[in-house]
Order: structure tokens, then C-alpha cells, then sequence
């Protein structure tokens, strides 16, 4: 990516006058480039130079604020943010972040100004929860309960506002009024985050409710008890009031206020959005850990993987999320292509961790695919070993266990996984379509393997690599009309892969259609495939799919001799 900003940069350099107008038009360009991209390091990097020489371009100052603050570097953007201010611009991102450097300076008057200012109907609900916690900042607390309040006659918005409201009820040591305030939502109907849920077992709890607070939780959560909220849990068994109010003060009011409008966009695939306000919630409540893991998956999404495990990295070994921070730390790493540094972090994990089913999972997905197979196996199978019972989502891990087995060459064992998956989880079409074109490969149980495949294509019928199985096994068994239709269907959903293309030669060849087989053999050849594939094809190309047969010890299928 960095070549296309260098190029960027020359066709600026190129289309100015001057040599400032060159540089300025260069990084602005590069700057626009890498915001469209998503990578906030380049972004900053050249909105930076574009301000260096233009103190007057507020857009750029404006993308600066942002990258800055998804890189979590909020001083940085706050320095920015007050020059922007001095510019008389408005901003939605800059007038947030200075809303988080009043709250932060524990500043609510400032805040309230900063409110009073804003652009009307810009931002509607974060500023008017924002409102209630600063009024309380200044001491005005029935003018704090009554802007919540007030909030909560909007039927679109009461849950927001009876939560926050009973979060400053919490603040105040008055559990048995954010215990009837989070209720009477729930008794006139309205549905409940996790959240909303926490808050209202913390108010009961505090009260020394306990049982009525064990029927919530289990109502809740099920039997199945969070990791993150595991220590609640064993708090309410024994009985325990917790060690600390959910929020004890103004600002991490206004905290859990971005981080709530943070969980709101990323439920609608706001990612900059969402990245920006769990920064400020980072910022305003470095206690907690919600907001650093919602930034860093956020990261992930937008295929920031650097800055994604770095973000992960922050989150302590004894948080809650610990787990769940280093499998998605390795992830990063793994996508990032430094796959040896994510099996570090894995083998670390499950050695701190040892009864983590989900991080010896991951630690063998990891494993089979640097294709070191044996050890995937070896962390699939302690996954399973320390399983208490099977469970339908289960499947996965013996159908990751099968693939690894069947890359080893121990077929008896892989098809025993593919067939417990199955068990586990009838009709999965990966599954079938894995199982189903292993055995036509292997020659053996042919017509099992082509209900299984042709099963898995009525179930995902949009996927090329299973009906590409379907179009190979029907090759297998000399019914190549049949066998070219289907793969000519593959070769469309995914006209790039070597291997379908190379199938469809294949077919081609069988037809008679011997022109057509060498373009798709060299089409496939362009695809960049397997070595051993590559060897195979040029030698069909050379030779023919008849000899190569031949020599392999196969016959030649029957309606291959024609001319063309």
C-alpha cells in the first residue's frame, strides 16, 4: 500500500505548481488514500505533513483528530482538538474529544458549555445522557435526575436514560432507587441488555437480595455462566455485596455513556464511529476493559492487525477478558502474517490457561494452517479430552482434528472425526462436501461420496468449492456431460481458483472439448497453484490427460480419445 501512496504522492507533485503546493498536494493526496483504507498510522502520518504546511485545512486536521484517537493516542488528539477549536469549525469527532478532555479534568462546567454549544440535533443521545452526568459533576442533582427523566419519555431512548439513571442512583449508594427505576422498564415492557441486567443484579446485591438476585442472573444467562461475569457469579453463591459500585463517579458516568453509543454503532457496522467513542470510553475509564476489546475487534474489522494486537496486548492477564483478549491478539498476529508470533501467544495461553477448550482450539486452527499437523492434532485432541461432555457445537473441533488427520495421511483416523462431526451435527455441508470429496479422491465408497456431495450442494448451493465436488465426482465416475455442467457453475462462483479451473480441463478433455481443456489447464496454471499441481498440469498440457494417465496407472476415461 505504501507504493500506491509514493505514486500518489508523484501525480500530486506532478499536477502542482511550487514546491509547497507539490509537497502539500502529495501528502493530501496519500492522506485521503490511506483514511479510505483505513490505516490510521499513514493517515496521521500524512494529515500531519499536510498541517505542517497548511495550518488552514480543517479537513485534514479533522482526519488527524481521528486517527489519532483510533491509534488510542488521545493527548495527541486532544493537542489537535485545540487548535480545531480555535478555527470556530464544528466537528462531531473534535467536539467529542473535547467533551472527554473536560470530563477527564473533571471540568463539567466546560462540559455543559461544550453542550450548550454543540450543532442542534448532532449527536442527540450521547449529549443529552452527557448532560445529566455533568450536571451532576456541578453538584445540580435533581437537575441531573430530572434530565434523565426527561429522557426517558422518549419510547425510543427510555432504556438508555433509566439505565444511566440508575447508574448515578448506583453512584449515589441508592440501590434500593436504581433497583425500582431499572424494573419499571422491564415491567412496562422493555427488553434488556446484558448491561441493563448487570446493573440491576448489582443493585440487588447491594440491597443483600441475593437469591432474587441468583434467579436474575440464571434467568439471564442461562447455566452457562459468562467468563467475564464469573466473578459476579461466585460473588452472589457466597453471598458477597460487591467490592464497588458499577460507577462510583461523574466521569466514568459519561465513560460508560460512550461506551454505550459505541455498542450501539457497532451493531450497525459503524466501524469509525464505533472505534472513536470505545477510544473516549478507554480514555475516560482505563479500569475497565469492555471498551479496550470493542477497540480492538473493531481494528480487526478493518483489517488494522498491527494496531489490533497491540490494542489487545493492554488488556491484563487477570482481567476477565484475558482469554478472550489473547485469542484475539493471536488472531491479529495471524492475519497479520506473522503466524509464528501467534502460536506464541497461543502456547503461552494454554499454558496459563490449561482447562481453555477455546484456546488449544485455536492454538490447532493456527497450527494446521502453517501446516504443522501433527501438533494441530495434538491441541485439537487435549480440547477434546477436556471437554466434560459432547455438545452439538462440538462439531467443529473434530471436523479441524479430521482435516489435520487426513493432511497427515491417516485417512481411518480423519474419516472417524468427519463421521462424529457428522454425528454431532447431521448434514453440516462442509462436513459432507470434506468427507464426500476425500472419498472420491481416495476412490473409495463412490456412491456415498456423491449423495454426501450432492446433499451438501442442495444445502449451499452458492459455494464453488462444493460444487466443484460435486461436478469431480461425477468426473470419477465417467459421467462427464453431468460432471461439466457443475463445474462450469464452480468455475463461475470462483473463476480464479486453480484448482476448479483445472477440474473443468479435466472435463473438457473427457467431452472431446480439447481446445477448451488447455485454456483452462493454462488459466489454471495462472492462478499461481500447488507446486505438484503445477507439475501435473504443465505435463497435461504437454502430453495430454490421456498419457499422463497412462503413466500414472490410470485408463483413460472412455470419451477422451476423440479428436479435436
Amino acid at each position: 500500500m505504501r507504493k500506491l501512496w509514493i505514486v500518489l504522492y508523484l501525480l500530486g507533485a506532478l499536477c502542482c505548481e511550487g514546491a509547497l503546493a507539490r509537497q502539500v498536494a502529495g501528502s493530501y493526496l496519500a492522506a485521503r488514500q490511506a483514511g479510505y483504507l483505513g490505516d490510521f498510522e499513514a493517515s496521521a502520518l500524512y494529515n500531519a505533513r499536510v498541517i505542517s504546511r497548511d495550518k488552514t485545512n480543517i479537513r485534514a486536521m479533522e482526519d488527524l483528530i481521528v486517527a489519532y484517537v483510533a491509534m488510542g493516542r488521545m493527548e495527541s488528539a486532544i493537542n489537535v482538538t485545540n487548535v480545531f477549536q480555535k478555527s470556530g469549525s464544528g466537528s462531531y469527532f473534535a467536539h467529542s474529544v473535547a467533551l472527554a478532555q473536560a470530563v477527564q479534568a473533571e471540568d463539567y462546567e466546560e462540559a455543559l458549555e461544550l453542550l450548550d454549544k454543540e450543532e442542534a440535533g448532532r449527536s442527540f443521545l450521547l449529549s443529552a445522557l452527557i448532560k445529566g452526568w455533568a450536571l451532576a459533576g456541578v453538584g445540580r442533582i435533581e437537575a441531573a435526575i430530572g434530565q434523565f427523566e426527561a429522557l426517558a419519555e422518549d419510547k425510543n431512548v427510555a432504556g438508555f436514560a433509566r439505565y444511566h439513571k440508575a447508574l448515578f442512583y448506583l453512584s449515589q449508594g441508592d440501590a434500593d432507587f436504581a433497583e425500582t427505576t431499572l424494573k419499571s422498564y422491564l415491567d412496562d415492557g422493555g427488553s434488556a441488555t446484558s448491561r441493563y441486567l448487570v446493573a440491576l443484579i448489582h443493585a440487588l446485591m447491594q440491597q443483600g437480595k441475593f437469591d432474587e438476585a441468583k434467579d436474575y442472573f440464571q434467568a439471564s444467562f442461562g447455566d452457562t455462566v459468562p467468563v467475564a461475569l464469573s466473578a459476579l457469579f461466585d460473588r452472589i453463591q457466597r453471598k458477597q455485596k460487591p467490592k464497588h459500585s458499577l460507577i462510583t463517579d461523574p466521569r466514568q458516568g459519561v465513560a460508560e455513556v460512550f461506551l454505550t453509543i459505541a455498542q450501539i454503532l457497532s451493531a450497525d457496522d459503524s466501524d469509525e464511529n464505533t472505534l472513536v467513542f470505545a477510544r473516549i470510553a478507554e480514555f475516560l475509564r482505563k479500569d475497565k476493559t469492555e471498551a479496550t476489546l470493542l477497540c480492538a475487534e473493531v481494528l480487526v474489522d478493518l483489517e488494522q492487525y498491527d494496531i489490533a494486537a497491540q490494542t489487545f496486548a493492554k488488556i491484563p492477564a487477570d482481567s476477565p477478558e484475558a482469554l478472550a483478549s489473547e485469542i484475539g491478539r493471536a488472531k491479529a498476529l495471524a492475519k497479520d502474517g506473522r503466524q509464528a508470533e501467534a502460536i506464541d501467544v497461543l502456547r503461552a495461553l494454554t499454558s496459563n490457561q490449561p482447562d481453555a477448550v477455546s484456546a488449544f482450539q485455536e492454538l490447532g486452527d493456527e497450527l494446521r494452517y502453517s501446516e504443522r499437523y501433527k501438533q494441530a492434532v495434538a491441541a485439537y485432541s487435549t480440547a477434546l479430552e477436556l471437554l466434560a461432555k459432547q455438545e452439538r457445537k462440538n462439531w467443529v473441533l473434530h471436523y479441524s482434528r479430521g482435516m489435520a488427520f487426513e493432511r497427515l495421511d491417516q485417512w481411518d483416523d480423519a474419516e472417524a472425526d468427519f463421521r462424529a462431526a457428522l454425528r454431532l451435527r447431521p448434514n453440516q455441508p462442509y462436513v459432507l462436501n470434506y468427507l464426500g470429496y476425500s472419498l472420491v479422491e481416495k476412490k473409495l465408497k463412490l456412491g456415498e461420496a456423491l449423495e454426501m456431495i450432492e446433499l451438501a450442494v442442495s444445502l449451499q448451493s452458492d459455494s464453488g468449492y462444493i460444487v466443484d465436488s460435486l461436478g469431480w465426482v461425477l468426473f470419477k465416475l465417467d459421467r462427464h456431460e453431468e460432471a461439466v455442467v457443475h463445474l462450469e457453475r464452480a468455475a463461475e462462483l470462483m473463476p480464479v481458483d486453480p484448482i476448479i479451473n483445472d477440474h473443468l480441463g479435466d472435463a473438457y478433455w473427457a467431452v472431446g472439448r480439447k481446445r477448451e481443456a488447455r485454456f483452462q489447464w493454462r488459466r489454471a496454471l495462472s492462478f499461481d497453484p500447488e507446486e505438484k499441481d503445477q507439475t501435473r498440469i504443465k505435463l497435461k498440457l504437454q502430453i495430454g490427460l490421456d498419457e499422463l494417465l497412462n503413466q500414472e496407472g490410470n485408463m483413460p476415461n472412455s470419451s477422451s480419445a476423440q479428436n479435436d
